[in-house]
């Protein structure tokens, strides 16, 4: 079967920019395409009638054959190159770095498709992510090798529909339909999730969340066993471990939101199931009681780029024996913050205008840590001061990966959905991170939040960063909404090193007796 996706044209015209990607990997079931503009001349009615008239004659695939003697064609990006029939036909994972898409004669296309096929890493389930700016309603659908058997979500203006379809008859099997449920404005990322074992469709917008979920479709809901059994009969040409492909028109459009660089199209192996945890749980500490709460991610199954991050900085704190220095760093903390003239008080009010009109609250300090190696935006460990009713802007992490630990006090985080695009938008979910806490961040999980204390003492973390490896793009910043509601662009920076400030606030206030007395 096949895992496709159909989009009309508009006036017999592809429409579509370059757009920068992030990673490449085939192996991590990521795509990236560049798109150019040009005509293709083609008619799109089959498929125009079924989205706006509701009729069932779908084509099992809609093809796009350019007349290449009047046509230009598609211009190569260096990563995409055309092969010969017998090539591309051996080729059955069909990798993309090496092909272009192939029609299902094993054709190559070369100019721009209106579909194109991927096999899924895993037979038979996968989620699939394409982030397009477009108005035109569209499909995803995931099909047999000859069209006959399909399912597929069709999203259109505040109306999204699972749809089953045996040859031209379908059957709407769950819809939904209320505002910004379907299409928006902007540059979006919509999901598709096909959880073969447990027979649920899931679509949604943004991340990958329960939270961001927008409808659900599970066919054992409700049913006892041995009803069960034969919904599942029924269901085998649908739901089998046979292969299944991804079907994508290589479709890009600029668009607004927080500008996080990124694949137009990304294919994860696994459905969407639940979500996991941002406190992490060092494995050695995991029992079963734990295990069966599902509270924590245990650090052994963090992504990989995290754990490396994990395992650095899990024992750190902040308030080491007096015998190093005569007093606790905390103290001394507290005291340059609390007190006018000393160099974090000082600092924080040169910062008070950074990130938009003037607001002091709107400030926290970054003492970096050791050398910045370019394998992070900015330095890869930073030591994060945050005073009493102090937080960040909203904001992301350029789809960097992130461990933050609490040493001292406590942190709040709102958590947003990847387009937010206002500094009054309702977070996804919020929780408090306590000291000693440890929380994670990927592309996928966490990636824009906005921190903010809410103690009645400073609280200090250590944010550690770094690229996955796979990520081409290693974008330097973090992209934020400033408190003048413009998106704008943050390059990680120091307010000071950590053994210059440690030194200044240790002198401060071991003569803070003196300036009393």
């Amino acid at each position: 079967m096949k895992f496709s996706q159909k989009l009309p044209l508009t006036n017999g015209t592809l429409n579509g920019s370059s757009h920068k990607q992030g990673k490449h990997n085939d192996d991590a079931s990521y795509t990236s395409l560049h798109t150019h503009r040009r005509s293709s001349g083609l008619s799109n009615q089959p498929l125009l009638k079924h989205l706006h008239n509701g009729t069932s004659d779908l084509p099992s695939k809609i093809q796009v054959q350019a007349d290449t003697s009047t046509q230009r064609q598609r211009p190569l990006n260096g990563r995409l190159k055309p092969v010969d029939n017998q090539t591309q036909k051996d080729n059955k994972l069909n990798q993309f770095e090496n092909t272009f898409p192939v029609n299902r004669q094993g054709t190559s296309i070369l100019t721009t498709p209106s579909s194109w096929e991927k096999r899924l890493h895993v037979n038979g389930q996968g989620t699939l992510v394409l982030t397009k700016n477009t108005r035109t309603p569209f499909l995803l659908s995931v099909e047999d090798g000859k069209g006959h058997y399909r399912i597929f979500v069709k999203i259109e203006k505040d109306q999204v529909s699972f749809i089953k379809c045996i040859g031209d008859k379908d059957e709407v099997l769950s819809s939904v339909r209320k505002k910004a449920s379907g299409i928006e404005d902007g540059k979006i990322s919509y999901w598709f999730s096909y959880d073969r074992d447990n027979l649920v469709l899931k679509f949604g917008k943004g991340y990958l969340m329960e939270e961001t979920t927008i409808l659900v479709h599970a066919f054992l809901k409700g049913t006892k066993p041995q009803e069960g059994k034969k919904i599942r009969e029924n269901l085998h040409p649908y739901f089998n471990a046979e292969d299944k492909n991804l079907l994508i028109p290589p479709f890009s459009f600029p668009g607004g939101g927080l500008r996080v660089k990124e694949e137009l199209v990304e294919f994860e192996k696994d459905p969407f199931i639940t979500n996991i945890s941002p406190l992490v749980m060092d494995s050695s500490k995991v029992n079963l009681f734990y295990l069966d709460e599902g509270n924590y991610i245990s650090s052994a199954s963090l992504p990989v780029a995290c754990r490396e991050l994990y395992e650095n900085i899990k024992g750190c704190c902040l308030n080491y024996s007096q015998d190093v220095t005569g007093v606790f760093l905390s103290d001394a903390i507290r005291y340059s913050i609390e007190t006018k003239g000393c160099i974090l008080n000082t600092r924080l009010d040169e910062k008070a205008s950074g990130f938009g009109k003037r607001d002091i609250k709107g400030t926290y300090l970054r003492i970096t840590l050791g050398q910045c190696l370019d394998k992070s935006p900015g330095a890869t460990y930073v030591l994060e001061i945050w005073p009493t009713g102090h937080y960040s802007p909203v904001h992301n992490h350029g789809n960097a990966n992130a461990i933050i630990k609490v040493l001292f006090g406590s942190i709040h985080f709102m958590i947003y959905n990847k387009h937010v695009c206002a500094t009054d938008s309702k977070p996804l979910k919020e929780f408090d991170a306590m000291k000693g806490d440890i929380t994670w961040v990927d592309r996928n999980w966490y990636q824009t939040h906005k921190l903010i204390n809410k103690s009645n003492d400073f609280c200090a973390t250590i944010q550690c960063y770094n690229y996955d490896p796979e990520d081409k793009t290693h974008w330097p910043y973090f992209d934020y909404i400033s408190n003048n509601e413009n998106m704008a662009e943050f390059m990680p920076n120091s307010d000071f090193g950590f053994r210059e400030m440690h030194e200044n606030i240790v002198m401060e206030y071991k003569g803070r007796s003196v300036k009393l007395g």
